[in-house]
């Protein structure tokens, strides 16, 4: 995982060679917990996801702190999971490890969940990606 990479003056990521981006949703939330560059350790926070057939990027709506974007490598998000609760919002819960570690293997806990007004959101494509 990494905080704020670059993005194209209009809020876009920028792609890497070869890169596709096969989906964005608008009001998705994201939290994360045990993140060092961020003041407390933890977010929660709502904005856009991008995915692509190389790692999701989540786009902040409004900056917390110093954080605009996270980056996340699918080929570094581990130990994800689909939940579909009754009366909740569908979610993906993961960890995903740092893209340059800070001397240490632990993972950070990540959480990353779709609104409820958005039934038909395609989770297939979050575990399809990768393979």
């Amino acid at each position: 995982m990494a905080v704020n990479p670059q993005l194209f003056p209009n809020g876009l990521p920028m792609p890497f060679e070869g890169e596709l981006f096969v989906l964005t949703r608008e009001g998705v939330e994201c939290q994360a917990d045990k993140i060092p560059d961020i003041p407390g350790g933890s977010f929660s926070a709502k904005g856009k996801l991008y995915f692509s057939n190389v790692h999701l990027i989540f786009v902040v709506d409004k900056p917390i702190g110093n954080l605009f974007v996270v980056d996340m490598p699918l080929l570094f998000i581990h130990e994800e999971r689909f939940n579909q609760p009754i009366f909740l919002c569908n979610n993906v819960l993961g960890k995903v490890h740092p893209v340059i570690p800070d001397g240490s293997n632990r993972s950070y806990d990540l959480c990353v969940k779709v609104t409820c007004h958005d039934p038909q959101h395609p989770y297939w494509i979050f575990f399809q990606l990768p393979s």
